[in-house]
Parts: structure tokens; sequence; C-alpha cells
């Protein structure tokens, strides 16, 4: 999380434009919603909600994670980090970045549907397939095996580490969203609605480049230990 922060305040413009990519289009498509639709008025409503928000935000996620990594591994070669050739590399390679994010989402979310265990393991084992399937121009089923080896040693580091990165991460947005968005609460309507979106599309935004190069600094260690 150290070096993280330190490459991101390095480079700030360019983890932050590489986040954009998916934070942009998930707060407008849940803005979008809330202000055609309402909140809903049920929980039921609310998962179905999150739910379709949810599929855009994984492929889109995943992309920002892979070209993060190809940001940092630029930064730890010594060049300056160039948000616009690790966009263009992931868009060379986008079709089977989407195959491996698609694939292995399906059977993640299966795993969970099963039994928490093999999800959680399926999280792990598949953490590092979407980058190695940008920065080793693998396909499919390569890039879930050299997953797989990469994180078949330290499982329960790489569960640990992965999980304080993603809780540090959504407490802190969680912080922002709310310093923002509570001098804003009185105000109502959509003018109401489309202020709090903007206060945590600032937030997810912010803090998104740290977990995005946490993973990839993850997906690094293991590379080199291994190789």
């Amino acid at each position: 999380m150290r070096t993280a922060l330190a490459m991101y305040r390095a480079a700030p413009l360019s983890f932050v434009v590489v986040a954009l990519v998916s934070t942009l289009p998930y707060e407008l498509l849940l803005a979008g919603s809330q202000i055609a639709y309402g909140t809903p008025a049920t929980s039921v409503r609310v998962l179905l909600r999150d739910a379709i928000s949810l599929v855009p935000q994984l492929l889109l996620g995943q992309l920002s994670v892979a070209a993060t990594a190809v940001i940092v591994m630029q930064m730890l070669n010594g060049k300056s980090a160039h948000a616009g050739s690790a966009l263009e590399l992931v868009g060379e390679r986008f079709w089977q970045l989407a195959a491996v994010v698609v694939v292995t989402s399906v059977g993640i979310v299966l795993g969970f549907f099963a039994l928490l265990i093999p999800g959680l393991y399926l999280v792990v084992v598949w953490l590092f397939a979407p980058i190695v399937s940008v920065t080793e121009d693998r396909a499919l089923r390569s890039s879930m095996e050299r997953s797989a080896g990469l994180a078949k040693g330290p499982f329960w580091w790489i569960l640990g580490s992965y999980l304080a990165i993603q809780i540090t991460i959504a407490l802190s947005a969680l912080l922002i969203t709310e310093l923002i968005s509570i001098p804003l609460n009185p105000i109502g309507g959509t003018l109401g609605t489309v202020i709090r979106g903007v206060g945590a599309f600032v937030a997810l935004t912010a803090v998104a480049p740290v977990a995005n190069a946490g993973v990839a600094l993850l997906y690094i260690d293991r590379r080199v230990r291994e190789d």
C-alpha cells in the first residue's frame, strides 16, 4: 500500500486517467438509474440495480487494473508513467482480456453461490488472470493457468493482502463520500441526486488508483519471485 501510494503521488494524472475508465461510466450509470427510476423501494430492487451496474463495472474495473499494472511496470523500469500507452496496450488485447474477465467472473460467482470457500479460493487463484492477459499477452486458458501458478504458493498472503487493500480503499471512499455529502443532504430532487453522485464519483476516482496499483504490485511481486 505504501508503494502504491508513493507511485500514485509521483504520477497522479496517469493513474487518475486510467481509473476514470471504470469510475466514470459506473457513476453515470448509477446516477442515471436513480434519476430515471428513483431510489429502489425494496432490498430486492436495490440488489437488482447493483447487479445491473456491476456487469459493466467488472469489465471496466479489470481494464483499469490491467492498464494500471502497465503503468506500474513502466515506473519500476525507470520510465515515465504514460496512461495513453497503457490504455493502448489494453485496447490491443481487449478481447482476450474480456474473455478472461467473463469466464473468471462467472466461475467466481458460481463458487460463491455454491459455498463461500470455493468463491474465495477462485478470487485468489484467478486474481492476476486479467493482468496476465495484457502484460504477458496470453490467451484465456494460458492466463488462467499462469494466474493459478502465481497464486499457488502464498495463497493466504495474497488473500489477506487483497482483502486489506479492498477494505482500506472502500472505507476511505466511504469517508470521503460522507464528508462531501453531509453538507448537501438537505438538497433533494434531481439536483441533490446529481450532486451526491458527483461526490461519490470524486471519492471513488481519488482512491481507486491506489487499489489498482496495490493489486498490480501483488502481481509483480509474485511474477518476480516465480520467474
